[in-house]
């Protein structure tokens, strides 16, 4: 066998590891939620406060006033509406707040810090899943 061939060989041995590992990265790295509580913290706590009842520093400061996050399932008639939650963090749920006032469209931001694309709508869902969810554990 000569020296081409056998390198070409290689090359396509190792070409085919990466497609096979690539995938199991990609499963893994989807399924790891980020910390709800810890994104709370880092996100959303200078408006809602870092006990998530509206009592951050700037939001003296807002109108309309943030929401009592700990309450969402308490206004909802004692379900805590999950998908409503998920549209809010991730298009603004119709909040004029969240559209074009002091909160982010969350989606979006995880988005384009997590590169845009596929990879940018992945890191997204991970972060609003993860938010939701730890929501869903505060309330009162």
């Amino acid at each position: 066998m000569s020296n081409v061939h056998s390198f070409a060989s290689i090359r396509v041995a190792m070409l085919a590891v990466a497609v096979i590992a690539l995938p199991a990265r990609t499963i893994a790295a989807e399924t790891t939620l980020p910390n709800g509580q810890k994104l709370s913290k880092d996100r959303c706590a200078s408006c809602h406060g870092a006990d998530a009842t509206g009592n951050g520093p700037a939001a003296s400061g807002m109108s309309p006033s943030p929401a009592n996050l700990t309450e969402i399932s308490k206004r909802a008639g004692g379900t805590f509406p999950a998908a409503h939650i998920s549209e809010v963090i991730t298009y603004g749920g119709g909040v004029a707040a969240h559209g074009t006032g002091p909160m982010p469209i969350w989606g979006k931001v995880f988005s384009v810090e997590g590169g845009r694309g596929k990879i940018g709508a992945a890191t997204s869902r991970r972060n609003v899943i993860a938010l939701k969810r730890y929501l869903e554990t505060i309330q009162k």
